[in-house]
């Protein structure tokens, strides 16, 4: 099943479309999306059912920025808190 572009996605399918894998074991990286949950305010996932994380397409997009500055560009959180404001 295809998802529509706009649709919420869970916190693993956005781990996986960001590049989210852990080195060691190969596994998806959630933690790292609920760890810059708390460093980065403007990501605001919508929380249903049981704590699910759902990301809208907005959501996703300032996750790449953060991940691309973060692990491409070398930055560090407060480098990057700074762009974001």
């Amino acid at each position: 099943m295809i998802k529509n572009k706009n649709a919420y996605k869970t916190i693993g399918e956005v781990a996986k479309e960001i590049g989210l894998i852990d080195k060691k074991n190969g596994k998806i990286s959630t933690h790292t999306l609920r760890f810059w949950e708390k460093e980065f305010k403007q990501l605001k996932p919508k929380i249903l059912n049981g704590n699910r994380r759902y990301y809208s397409s907005k959501d996703i997009e300032l996750l790449q920025k953060v991940h691309f500055l973060l692990k491409d560009q070398g930055m560090t959180i407060k480098g990057v808190k700074k762009i974001l404001k």
